[in-house]
């Protein structure tokens, strides 16, 4: 049986405890469990570097490999939103990342003809971003792709423990935002 005990160790410049969580598979004479120290940030980290690979892998082996994730974040958010007048500053908020940050991605959409920016008729300081015919099929040849990286991800798991990681992940999302 595993058991997860939470303990805390103070680094020397912090102010707070920083807590560790120790995996225990047995104990030790005195009776004090036996383990490998464990921090929650670098396993999602470390999580995050083997999706990433794993992903790209995959990717080359579909001859995808120009895209970058974050494209193929757009692409499929654009579809999902199909219909609706989205402007650079909807992508800014729903992926929390900055202008510069969205203006660089755009740019290289719109020149690999994923996209296209088109001027409000209301506003033409904004411009709402569409899929073009390329990026719509870039989105079905993706989707299937998502798909089966999400079903590789939960495998082994039951529904109420995906459901419980993904609790447990919107916590650190929203610790991180407040």
């Amino acid at each position: 049986m595993v058991l997860e005990v939470p303990i805390f160790s103070q680094k020397r410049l912090d102010i707070l405890p920083v807590p560790h969580y120790i995996v225990c598979d047995q104990t030790d004479r005195e009776g004090d469990f036996m383990g490998r120290k464990k921090e929650v940030g670098h396993e999602i980290h470390v999580l995050s570097n083997m999706i990433g690979r794993k992903i790209d892998e995959e990717k080359r082996q579909r001859n995808m490999a120009d895209v970058s994730p974050v494209q193929i974040w757009v692409v499929r958010y654009l579809h999902e939103h199909k219909g609706e007048e989205i402007c650079q500053r909807d992508l800014e908020r729903d992926f929390n990342v900055t202008r510069s940050t969205v203006t660089g991605i755009l740019q290289i959409m719109e020149k690999k003809g994923y996209i296209l920016r088109v001027s409000v008729p209301t506003d033409a300081r904004l411009k709402k971003i569409l899929l073009t015919e390329k990026g719509e099929k870039l989105y079905y040849k993706v989707r299937d792709h998502i798909h089966e990286t999400e079903t590789f991800l939960v495998k082994g798991m039951t529904e109420e423990e995906v459901e419980q990681l993904l609790f447990l992940l919107g916590k650190i999302k929203n610790n991180l935002t407040t």
